[in-house]
């Protein structure tokens, strides 16, 4: 694939004419879909160790005599190291800096190359939420109950190639449109045939099931929020009281039965809503106030168990502007409701 235009004249294309990405017609252009392909928020992983030479410590639950090889840096073979999950991501093929879009753009049948990219754009389309309404914003539908993404567009050098994705609302999209001429087979005493201008578009969504929130929990489990070495899942109670709950609606979901299915989402909602620290940013000599050192204010970091906040409230798990762990867990609660038939308002979010 070339990217480029191809001569006007030679094209006959008044409609390929150069311009902004954003000004080309594509309503009469064929479109050639290239299919949806899913991705998760989070996925799990192994926790790696670094070359022995290096003499730092394989990761383990560290135990003291009780842990498996005692204290050498090496784990005996076999033994499992602690809980490991990623973020899922959106990873394009990049040239340089800039989107590779030659990549994207696809040959149709009865036609040859090489094509000439015309013009590109990726959009991202957000659902809104009706659990979090102020970070997704709030859900619009049109009068026949479909629903109005919220749409955010780029163009040309200013694509993005790398999204990652464990604060995604489930139900996002990433849509990606590459208008391109090719020409006909139509080839006649050597002159190639007629061009044709054609789009191809290339659609990414995120899901949310009740496996991926197993990993996105330990994800929000293993990830400092600041310099107190602290997760947003900070409180140990409250990992294992979102790990049982999780559990718990694995099993409903699993037994079919959708009264189970409700009580245990309305259950867990409810420990997470009752367990979060809703802040704008977390200020942890605010939040976690110490005995004065040096003559200046310190901090006490926070010890396994939820604790109230002073005129905040319970913090067993952090939600700030840059971190809504507790916003991000309500919404995949919401999209794992409505895949399972249980639906609050009318008309409702679109799931798959």
């Amino acid at each position: 694939m070339k990217q480029g235009l191809l001569t006007l004249a030679a094209l006959s294309l008044a409609a390929a004419a150069a311009g902004p990405a954003s000004a080309l017609n594509t309503s009469s252009i064929t479109v050639n879909d290239q299919g949806t392909t899913t991705l998760a928020q989070a996925y799990p992983c192994t926790v790696g160790t670094y070359a022995p030479n290096l003499g730092i410590a394989d990761p383990r639950v560290w135990g003291g005599s009780c842990t498996p090889g005692g204290n050498d840096l090496t784990l005996l073979p076999g033994t499992p190291t602690p809980p490991g999950a990623t973020p899922g991501f959106l990873c394009l093929a990049r040239k340089g800096l800039a989107l590779d879009v030659n990549c994207f753009a696809v040959v149709p049948p009865n036609q040859f190359g090489p094509c000439f990219v015309q013009a590109y754009r990726l959009i991202k389309e957000v659902p809104g939420s009706f659990k979090c309404p102020d970070v997704y914003g709030t859900p619009h539908f049109d009068d026949k109950g479909n629903l109005i993404p919220y749409r955010y567009f780029q163009f040309g050098t200013g694509v993005r190639t790398w999204w990652v994705l464990n604060f995604t609302q489930p139900g996002t999209k990433f849509i990606l449109e590459v208008t391109s001429v090719c020409r006909g087979t139509d080839v006649t005493g050597g002159v190639p045939g007629s061009a044709t201008i054609h789009l191809d578009r290339w659609t990414w969504r995120v899901t949310a099931t009740v496996e991926t929130l197993a990993q996105l929990i330990e994800v929000m489990h293993g990830g400092a929020v600041s310099t107190l070495e602290i997760p947003c899942i900070l409180a140990e109670d409250m990992y294992d009281a979102l790990v049982k709950a999780r559990n718990t609606l694995r099993d409903a979901i699993a037994g079919g039965n959708r009264t189970s299915i409700g009580n245990a989402i309305f259950d867990m909602e409810a420990l997470i809503v009752a367990n979060c620290l809703f802040v704008d940013v977390l200020n942890p000599v605010l939040a976690f106030p110490g005995a004065v050192q040096q003559g200046v204010p310190n901090i006490q970091p926070p010890g396994n168990l939820a604790q109230p906040v002073l005129g905040v409230g319970m913090a067993g798990i952090i939600d700030t502007i840059e971190n809504p762990c507790c916003c991000k867990l309500l919404v995949d609660l919401e999209f794992i409701s409505i895949k399972n038939g249980i639906i609050g308002q009318t008309p409702t979010l679109p799931v798959f």
